[in-house]
């Protein structure tokens, strides 16, 4: 059997370019709807994002007032900071006369007498006086108990560069003696208070 179609060909030719126009609709519009839903899900991910960004900004305000709140503190510590090196600059060259006169009272031995002591930062420290000498004596009493002196003020700790300037011969409260005279510089070592 053979199909025979009265129709004319203009027509034909209209209904296949119909049905073409409704397969182009149909693909536009699922275009359309696939943008709009590409579309959607990206303003939600921009809103989400938004969102955490106005959270996120909140807690860094929240934090903020915070840490103004707590600057104080590391102002009053640098403030401190500041203070401890003043203090620790004034005090580097600081001399403890006090513990060096202890010491000194501590270290002279019994049979050596100071008639005159000076001290200063600058020129250090100047000490004359006399040490029992009897000329009967062998070995000489006087010089021993002088070196016995010296190596005891080398080993303070505030004094170095010990030198007996001047020693002689002389008499002393009645008694033959060793008149002497010495002197040290005076270091700021060992200035810390006790």
């Amino acid at each position: 059997m053979m199909r025979i179609n009265l129709l004319p060909p203009e027509i034909l030719e209209r209904r296949k370019a119909e049905k073409r126009m409704s397969w182009v609709i149909i693909a536009a519009i699922g275009i359309a709807v696939l943008l709009v839903g590409v579309w959607a899900l990206g303003f939600f991910q921009l809103q989400g994002k938004r969102d955490e960004l106005a959270s996120v900004q909140q807690e860094v305000q929240s934090t903020n007032a915070q840490a103004g709140q707590l600057a104080i503190f590391e102002e009053r510590a640098a403030e401190l900071d500041a203070r401890r090196a003043t203090a620790d600059l004034a005090f580097s060259e600081r001399r403890n006369w006090s513990k060096l006169f202890q010491e000194l009272s501590l270290v002279l031995p019994p049979d050596v007498w100071v008639q005159m002591m000076t001290v200063e930062e600058a020129s250090g420290l100047s000490m004359s006086g006399f040490a029992v000498d009897a000329p009967a004596d062998s070995p000489d009493l006087g010089f021993k108990s002088m070196a016995k002196m010296l190596v005891r003020l080398a080993d303070l700790e505030q004094l170095s560069d010990v030198w007996l300037t001047t020693s002689q011969r002389t008499v002393f409260a009645e008694q033959d003696a060793l008149q002497f005279s010495v002197t040290a510089s005076v270091s700021a070592t060992g200035s810390d208070t006790p």
